[in-house]
């Protein structure tokens, strides 16, 4: 694809950029600028990793997709498995007869998508919810479960 191969291009061009010439300041508005991208590059995988597991079979996978996108991608399964997780939550949908599907945590989407939040801030996003709205902190916990074990203290501090 053409707007991946002048990504590519983009990045090669930035990888022989000089930051010698700049100020303190100036280097951190550029690390501010690149922290900003790279947290807008999920939003683009939701997408496609929704539409993998919709569309795709175990058997063309080649097993679960969270072990399928480990093996394509080169990262762990528990990798895999939290980006699966986030573009369930963040991704667009599509509804049974075809239609799109806004994401789940829409707002949450907008700010990924914008660069403003990113894979920290998403999973404090997914556990907050999980626990105000649902109760629990996992999407695979059976019974609540308290997010910080030992808090709150179960007696108050004596000074």
């Amino acid at each position: 694809m053409a707007v991946l191969d002048r990504l590519d291009a983009a990045i090669d061009d930035l990888t022989e950029l000089s930051f010698e010439a700049l100020t303190t300041p100036e280097r951190l508005r550029v690390l501010e600028r690149l922290e900003r991208v790279a947290r807008r590059l999920p939003a683009a995988q939701h997408a496609l990793i929704n539409q993998i597991g919709e569309q795709s079979s175990e058997e063309e996978l080649g097993g679960r997709l969270p072990l399928a996108l480990a093996s394509w991608l080169r990262i762990t399964r528990a990798e895999a498995s939290r980006r699966v997780s986030e573009a369930a939550d963040l991704g667009q949908r599509c509804a049974l007869t075809g239609e799109p599907l806004a994401p789940q945590l829409s707002a949450a989407a907008d700010l990924q998508r914008d660069g403003r939040i990113g894979a920290g801030h998403v999973r404090i996003i997914e556990i907050s919810f999980a626990t105000c709205y649902l109760g629990w902190t996992s999407r695979r916990a059976k019974e609540p479960k308290p997010i910080w074990p030992g808090w709150p203290p179960s007696s108050a501090p004596t000074n």
